[in-house]
């Protein structure tokens, strides 16, 4: 049976000039096809060969660079000052009450009358290693009439550091004057306390 259709596809071919140059024509589109396929092949490897060349000649350009050595030196540097900068408390209880007594000590030495009259400090966050960031506001308030701006350059010049983020002063017909402070303080020495 196999022989009888060879013979048949055999007297096909050689009687029907159509039929090979069909199957000529099938032939050479199917080895263009294939001759195109390897030639895109060969374009994406070369592509591909071309961006690993580029990313081994970036990395050996940064590595010979002294950017980042800079860039670390430079980091540490702003550490340390954030840590001459920082309350040193061993514990968030007492970064909290020196913040306090801090704030109320700037109130009761200034001349201007200031009264407290209220304070609010959020849980310090771990900002690096070593360096929390309490953020709090308080209000203070004075009879006197005008805003305390001598008290306020004080604050922003104390050490450690009182960070004023924002600030909001409201004058009053016959309350006088509140002045209402967000602020951030940089806590150095917290002890993690262990759950237990």
């Amino acid at each position: 049976m196999i022989d009888s259709i060879r013979r048949d596809i055999r007297q096909q071919w050689q009687e029907s000039p159509l039929l090979r140059l069909g199957s000529w024509a099938i032939g050479l589109i199917l080895l263009i096809y294939v001759l195109l396929w390897m030639d895109d092949r060969l374009a994406l490897e070369q592509l591909e060969w071309r961006r690993a060349q580029a990313n081994i000649a970036e990395r050996q350009a940064l590595a010979q660079q002294d950017y980042w050595p800079a860039m670390l030196e430079a980091l540490e540097n702003q550490r340390e000052e954030a840590l001459q900068k920082a309350w040193n408390q061993r514990t968030t209880g007492l970064a909290k009450a020196a913040v306090r007594e801090f704030i109320n000590g700037s109130v009761s030495d200034s001349p201007l009358g200031l009264r407290v009259r209220s304070v609010e400090l959020a849980e310090p966050q771990l900002l690096v290693d070593g360096i929390h960031e309490m953020r709090g506001r308080f209000t203070v308030s004075t009879e006197n009439g005008a805003a305390p701006w001598a008290w306020v350059a004080d604050i922003e010049r104390a050490e450690p550091a009182l960070i004023i983020d924002s600030m909001d002063i409201r004058i009053g017909r016959k309350s006088g004057v509140a002045v209402i402070v967000e602020f951030r303080v940089l806590l150095s020495g917290i002890q993690e306390e262990q759950p237990g």
